[in-house]
């Protein structure tokens, strides 16, 4: 194998070489907007080089890739100074341009330089949790942080933290993340000892954002605690507040566009729906933001149901781009009625009454917290397809024959899956409820919340 390795190195420079051309020639005729495709065109091309020699060694693979994003930001470098030293200020900013791939929110803001460096890190018993950067506005907070410990990544799907402020109150926030294992082939991932994740926080409408953030990982058994200052002069001054107060009519259901705000990590548009005591409205069908170029962001949910009064609906952001113009733009509605009622026997299976024969109860299974319900909806059309329905609301009432009264239990009714029929029956959404276990008295009549359903009605609206 010593033999060689001069011809590996020799390969690997001229590899080097190429993609350092191919990566400066984009830069070269690329505007500022363009840049993001620039990243994800370098990480990309570095995945595919190292699939073309996957017989090379594993060390080799490696640091062919590592030099691949190397490459990719020494050319950034060139473009952007402030970035450079971003790069000194962070060991880690690699691994975050890894895990930002494919929002573009997040790759546009960090082409502006829009990261604050923490490089912050707490130890306890061989594990470590280190805290690398983070980004904040008005609306969202993304924490990027590193966790290494024993065989870390066995776990880490089912890891635990908590958020809070510097007093130690939770916030009030949609939170997620997605582990990504830091220099690891699939079948290494089990034994890895180094993950890579952000923590994607979206503030409640109105909810101020803290001057300190309490970040906790719990790793091996115990909490790991970082405190991350957050300099809200970064962004205190960077939003577009746009007062809107319009009125649309889709489906015979009326909506107030009452504002939009815009900020570097996100765009909200609040809505307030016009009360109906007839049909209920789920969800807008491919919901958007678009300028006068036709780029499209779309809407990564909100907070609030839609036909409750007030929902404030989030999408990816467009403030470093600056378009002129902007609208609201959906394809329809997902409605369905009212007081519509899904009648079942739990003892034999049998779905006895439903509005859509389309719903049917698929499954009854007797555990030691319950009686587990599955209640499925199949052949949805495209436009139905995508969307989770409540069929059931949180923590709805049901009756037996009798007329006594039952709850849903508590933590459950949110749980679903969805899938696409190869048969071309269109797709199939399934959600899972928990009774109590009690002697009823059969059948059992529940109120449907949301099902499928839908009208179809371009909605444009003028943003600005």
């Amino acid at each position: 194998m010593s033999g060689n390795k001069p011809e590996l190195e020799q390969g690997m420079d001229q590899l080097l070489q190429e993609d350092k051309a191919a990566v400066q020639r984009i830069l070269n005729q690329a505007s500022d907007e363009s840049f993001a495709a620039a990243v994800r065109i370098g990480v990309q091309k570095g995945r595919q080089q190292l699939k073309r020699r996957k017989r090379s060694r594993l060390t080799l693979q490696m640091a062919t890739a590592a030099a691949c994003i190397l490459v990719l930001l020494t050319a950034c470098i060139r473009v952007s100074p402030a970035f450079a030293e971003l790069m000194r200020e962070i060991p880690g900013l690699n691994g975050v341009v890894e895990l930002i791939q494919g929002d573009s929110t997040l790759t546009s803001a960090i082409n502006h330089e829009f990261i604050q460096p923490v490089n912050k890190s707490v130890s306890k018993n061989g594990y470590t949790l280190k805290v690398d950067g983070i980004m904040a506005d008005q609306q969202r907070i993304v924490i990027f942080y590193t966790a290494e410990g024993p065989e870390i990544s066995k776990d880490a799907s089912g890891t635990e933290y908590k958020i809070a402020d510097g007093n130690g109150d939770s916030l009030e926030a949609m939170i997620g993340s997605n582990y990504y294992s830091i220099g690891k082939t699939e079948t290494e991932q089990d034994t890895a000892n180094s993950i890579h994740d952000m923590v994607d926080i979206m503030l409640g409408d109105g909810v101020p954002v803290p001057s300190e953030i309490q970040f906790s990982l719990k790793l091996g058994g115990e909490w790991h605690e970082v405190d991350i200052a957050v300099d809200r002069s970064r962004f205190e001054e960077l939003r577009e507040d746009i007062a809107l107060n319009k009125t649309i009519d889709i489906g015979g259901q009326k909506f107030i566009i009452e504002k939009a705000l815009v900020t570097p990590l996100q765009a909200s548009v609040t809505i307030r729906k016009v009360p109906d005591s007839r049909m209920r409205a789920n969800h807008f069908v491919q919901l958007a933001l678009v300028d006068e170029k036709g780029r499209r962001w779309e809407t990564k949910g909100g907070f609030g149901m839609l036909d409750d009064g007030t929902t404030t609906l989030t999408f990816q952001s467009n403030y470093f781009e600056r378009p002129k113009h902007l609208s609201l733009v959906a394809d329809g509605l997902l409605l369905s009625p009212k007081d519509q009622k899904f009648v079942i026997n739990t003892e034999t299976g049998e779905t006895l009454e439903t509005p859509d024969d389309r719903i049917q109860l698929t499954s009854v299974k007797a555990t030691t917290s319950g009686i587990k319900l599955s209640i499925e909806a199949k052949h949805l059309s495209e436009p139905e397809q995508g969307y989770g329905y409540w069929l059931l609301d949180y923590k709805a009432t049901f009756h037996d024959a009798t007329g006594a009264e039952f709850r849903l239990k508590e933590g459950d009714g949110v749980q679903s899956s969805s899938r696409g029929n190869a048969d071309g029956s269109g797709g199939t959404y399934e959600a899972y409820y928990t009774i109590p276990d009690k002697p009823y008295k059969q059948p059992l009549t529940f109120e449907l919340y949301q099902y499928p359903g839908y009208v179809e009605q371009p909605v444009n609206v003028a943003i600005k």
